[in-house]
């Protein structure tokens, strides 16, 4: 049951259209569909039965495409005021059965779990999934669970984030077992530097992907990277950085930019990176997107206008921090940014409002043609419960 102190800070809502303020380009129709009212932050996508349908996954429910009624499959503590033991939900085959797996990682607690789908639909529905552990977190105060090959062999790993600045940084590199399933070993990044929010991509143009995190960035050596520290480069602050921060060459100059919210109070921000100091030290320039918006805490991409370009798609985390937040109480808001270079090689960014007034966000923001018309839907999970939003597509301009 949602806690009664939420209630009065959710709006109704219906459909809402996207204005693009100065480009002429036409608006994008969302339906809003409520798919469950529960307190889960974490959600995932993927064909769950082999239907050829788009499941979702949140929480401790499954919903199965097009019904989506929920289905429980694991036990899920609760924690706090309004907290779910769920920090981040993942789909993957762990075991190789042929079924895609769900996997979560824990606020508080160190076990990433896996849960194994039981692959006997439509029985399956009756029972809980197979509990069982993936890796060892190395924290009890995580921020948010990444899922992503960190090496190349096609096997995603985990990559936990801790708020604790002083706790180390680890990776949890998963190879294929010859008797089934995956093996698990643990590296350390660095034993001691991490912070609220993560990203990944390349800061140097070395063509490795590095780590950046709210004290700055780890590069990733050029040989055996994960027999290694990797070297802690502090160039920059980012507070209560976003999960994910953004890695993309904004501004087209061929060096790689940050694009990041503050998860916890007003802001969203792009660095622009500039030439290199002789020594290898990056530098950055700090640019204002919105001032108006706040707890970005979850960022994505995606091409929702089918223009052959991603757009910048956040919103308000709902009540996180339980209520504690600056702009807590501010109306619920789904954005998109579309942006472009503009004549003077400035990069603009327009506005555009997805929905408002019910559907928040909470640690992620899945996109995906559920319907299959053609236009990137979003899901969305948070303290205000299981949202889709039906990308319509384009209502041409008068």
């Amino acid at each position: 049951m949602k806690n009664e102190a939420m209630k009065p800070f959710i709006l109704a809502s219906v459909f809402f259209f996207l204005v693009s303020k100065n480009w002429g380009m036409d608006k994008l129709n969302f339906e809003l569909f409520e798919v469950h009212e529960n307190l889960a932050e974490a959600c995932a996508v993927g064909d769950l039965n082999k239907d050829g349908q788009i499941d979702v996954v949140s929480g401790k429910w499954y919903y199965l495409s097009p019904k989506w009624e929920p289905v429980v499959f694991r036990e899920l503590n609760s924690f706090g005021k309004d907290y779910l033991q769920d920090n981040g939900d993942h789909l993957f085959d762990i075991d190789g059965d042929g079924w895609i797996d769900i996997v979560s990682g824990q606020f508080t607690e160190r076990e990433v779990l896996w849960f194994k789908n039981p692959g006997d639909w439509p029985s399956t529905r009756q029972a809980l999934w197979e509990r069982n552990i993936l890796t060892d977190s190395g924290s009890k105060k995580n921020e948010i669970s990444f899922f992503r090959d960190m090496n190349g062999d096609g096997y995603p790993d985990y990559i936990g984030n801790s708020w604790v600045a002083d706790e180390s940084m680890r990776v949890s590199l998963f190879t294929s077992n010859p008797e089934g399933g995956v093996v698990s070993k643990s590296r350390t990044i660095h034993p001691k530097g991490n912070g609220h929010g993560q990203g990944f991509g390349d800061l140097n143009g070395d063509g490795l992907e590095d780590i950046i995190f709210m004290y700055g960035w780890y590069q990733r050596p050029l040989v055996n990277p994960f027999e290694q520290h990797w070297k802690l480069r502090k160039d920059f602050t980012l507070p209560r950085a976003s999960c994910p921060i953004i890695v993309r060459d904004l501004n087209e100059d061929g060096r790689q930019d940050l694009l990041w919210g503050d998860g916890h109070n007003y802001g969203l921000y792009w660095y622009e990176q500039l030439e290199p100091e002789a020594d290898g030290r990056t530098r950055w320039k700090h640019h204002l997107i919105d001032d108006t918006i706040s707890q970005c805490h979850a960022i994505t991409m995606g091409d929702l206008d089918r223009d052959g370009k991603e757009e910048i798609i956040t919103g308000k985390r709902y009540f996180a921090h339980s209520g504690r937040d600056k702009g807590a109480n501010d109306l619920i808001v789904l954005v998109r940014y579309v942006y472009e270079l503009a004549a003077d090689e400035s990069v603009q960014f327009d506005r555009q409002i997805i929905h408002q007034g019910k559907a928040g966000t909470g640690l992620q923001i899945r996109l995906a043609d559920l319907d299959k018309n053609g236009w990137l839907d979003l899901i969305v999970s948070g303290k205000s419960g299981l949202h889709i939003l039906y990308n319509q597509g384009e209502q041409k301009r008068p």
